[in-house]
């Protein structure tokens, strides 16, 4: 009986060798980047740290942290703007994409001295 495969053995296949127009479309997207991580030639992702369970918080931390309420939070998810994982009926959140939201959306005012 042979063993399974991999969901990373199953995707880099799929997008290697699909015809299918997602597979075409990715690999047509990462031709001219290194950072393809199901390309032939691209070295293997490395870069990406493994996470521990202090990195995920549940939707109630985070929207008493944002002071945000739950459809804001849902409109966020809907919108592909922030990733999560769903365990059962709860919802989880890395921290690391908190705080990238954050950052990608910070906005500084120059304040006027009014002529001064």
């Amino acid at each position: 009986m042979n063993e399974p495969k991999h969901i990373s053995e199953i995707l880099k296949d799929y997008f290697q060798n699909s015809n299918e127009p997602l597979a075409v479309a990715y690999r047509n997207h990462f031709a001219s980047s290194a950072n393809c991580p199901f390309c032939r030639n691209s070295p293997p992702n490395q870069t990406e740290p493994q996470t521990s369970l202090e990195d995920w918080i549940d939707g109630q931390i985070v929207m008493q942290t944002l002071h945000i309420s739950p459809r804001t939070l849902q409109t966020l998810r809907t919108n592909g703007a922030l990733p999560f994982s769903r365990i059962g009926r709860k919802l989880y959140y890395k921290r690391s994409d908190i705080l990238k939201i954050l950052s990608d959306n910070y906005i500084m005012y120059k304040l006027r001295n009014n002529g001064k």
